[in-house]
C-alpha cells in the first residue's frame, strides 16, 4: 500500500477523479467542459493518473473519420480510503476504494476498559488490514467516527470509556504520523449527518443516533453544523438519565433478547413480550418526539433521520410512533393552514459506522462535503 502523499496530486487531478466517479466511462471532452479547463490541461492531468493505475482509458469505436474518442473509468481498488469507527464496545476498520467498494474490513467487539487498550486494539486491526490490502492500492485519506465529544475540534475528544485517557491522546496526529494523508474525526452523529448531505432530499434535517447513548448531527442550508468545539447537535442531552432512556440496551431488554442477532421479528415474540416491547416503543416514540419538538423551535428542520443498528423493522415501527407537533401548534392549535408542516421522520438502519467514515474520507479527498464554521 502506498499513500497519496507520494503522488502529490493536483486540484485538477482530484476534480477529474471526482468527475469519473460521478459518471463512469466519461469522455475527456466532457471533463474539460465540466471543469472549464482546456483539452491540453485535461490530458496533462489524466496521463499520470493512468500511469499509476488509478484511471483506465478505453477507445470508443465509431464509424466516423478521425481519431476515435476515448472514455475514462476508475480502476477498482486503485485509490483507497480508510474508515475507522470507535465505540465503547467495538472497533471496526475498513478500507474502501473511492467508488465505495469494500477492500478489507476487520473488527473487534468486547467491553474495553481503557483508551490504551482500545488504541492497542486499533493498531492491531490496522496492521492486519494493511497486510491484506493490494500493494498497488493508494491510500488517499482517513475518516474516523468516534463515540464521545470533542475537547479540541477535530483532534482531542473524550469518551465514556476512560474519559481522561482519551483526553490526553491526539488520535488525528497519531493517524497522520502513521499514514501521512489527511485525517478527519467526527462523532457518530455528525458522521451520519455528513453521509446524508449529498443524498437526502432536504437542506435542513437532523440525525439522531440511538446506540449505547444518544447522539445527533444537524444539517442547515445543506451544511453540516459543527459548533465552536465540534459538538453541535448533541441532542442526547435532552433525554434525562433513566432506565427507560431510549438507548439500544433498553430496546434489547424490552424485546427480551441479549443482542440483535437473536431478533426473530415481531411475529416471533410471545404475547407478553410483544405487549411489553410495544409499550416501550410507545414510550420511546413519545420521549423522542418531545426532544425533537424542543429542537424544532430552535433549528426549524424539515426532516429527521432516526439512525441505529437496530433491525429495520424495529426502526420502522419506532418511527411510526414518533409524532412531532409542527412549529406554531402552541399558537394556532389545529389550524393546519396557519402552521408549518410537521417534520418527516425517516428510519435509517446503520449496521456499521466504518463505511460512513470511508465516505467521510472520500469527501475530504474530493473536497465535496460542505462544513459550516459555526
Amino acid at each position: 500500500m502506498s499513500t497519496d502523499s507520494m503522488l502529490d496530486l493536483t486540484d485538477h487531478q482530484r476534480a477529474i477523479i471526482g468527475a469519473v466517479l460521478a459518471k463512469p466511462a466519461i469522455r475527456r471532452t466532457e471533463i474539460s467542459s465540466q471543469l472549464g479547463i482546456s483539452a491540453q490541461t485535461t490530458m496533462r492531468a489524466v496521463l499520470p493518473l493512468i500511469e499509476v493505475g488509478a484511471l483506465q482509458e478505453t477507445q470508443i469505436t465509431s464509424g466516423g473519420r478521425g481519431k476515435p474518442a476515448s472514455s475514462l473509468t476508475f480502476v477498482k481498488g486503485a485509490m483507497a480510503t480508510l474508515g475507522i469507527s470507535i465505540a465503547s464496545d467495538r472497533i471496526r476498520v475498513e478500507f474502501c476504494d473511492l467508488a465505495g467498494n469494500q477492500l478489507v474490513s476487520q473488527s473487534s467487539e468486547k467491553p474495553y476498559q481503557s483508551a490504551a487498550e482500545q488504541l492497542i486494539e486499533l493498531d492491531g486491526l490496522l496492521n492486519a488490514s494493511q497486510a491484506l490490502l493490494p500493494k498497488t492500492a493508494i491510500l488517499v485519506s482517513v475518516g474516523v467516527s468516534i463515540q464521545g465529544y470533542f475537547l479540541d475540534r477535530g483532534t482531542r475528544f473524550t469518551a465514556k470509556i476512560d474519559p481522561s485517557g482519551w483526553a490526553k491522546f491526539d488520535l488525528q496526529a497519531h493517524l497522520f504520523a502513521r499514514f501521512g494523508v489527511p485525517v478527519k474525526l467526527m462523532n457518530d452523529g455528525k458522521t451520519l449527518a455528513s453521509s446524508l448531505i449529498l443524498i437526502a432530499p432536504y437542506q435542513n434535517f437532523v440525525c439522531m443516533h440511538l446506540g449505547s447513548g444518544i447522539g445527533g448531527g444537524i444539517v442547515c442550508g445543506g451544511q453540516l453544523v459543527m459548533g465552536a468545539n465540534g459538538n453541535a447537535g448533541e441532542i442526547g442531552s435532552l433525554f434525562p438519565q433513566s432506565q427507560n432512556r431510549p438507548i439500544e440496551s433498553a430496546f434489547l431488554i424490552a424485546a427480551g433478547i441479549g443482542n440483535w442477532a437473536d431478533w426473530v421479528g415481531f411475529s416471533g415474540l410471545s404475547k407478553g413480550t410483544y405487549n411489553k416491547f410495544s409499550d416501550f416503543l410507545d414510550h420511546a416514540g413519545a420521549k423522542i418526539a418531545d426532544a425533537l419538538e424542543k429542537s424544532l423551535s430552535i433549528l426549524d428542520f424539515e426532516a429527521v433521520y432516526i439512525c441505529s443498528r437496530m433491525p429495520a423493522d424495529v426502526l420502522e415501527v419506532l418511527c411510526d410512533r414518533i409524532h412531532v407537533a409542527p412549529l406554531g401548534t402552541n399558537l394556532v392549535g389545529q389550524s393546519a393552514n396557519l402552521r408549518n408542516p410537521a417534520p418527516i421522520i425517516h428510519p435509517f438502519h446503520v449496521p456499521y459506522f466504518a463505511p460512513l467514515a470511508c465516505r467521510m474520507a472520500r469527501d475530504i479527498f474530493l473536497s465535496s462535503t460542505k462544513i459550516a464554521t459555526a
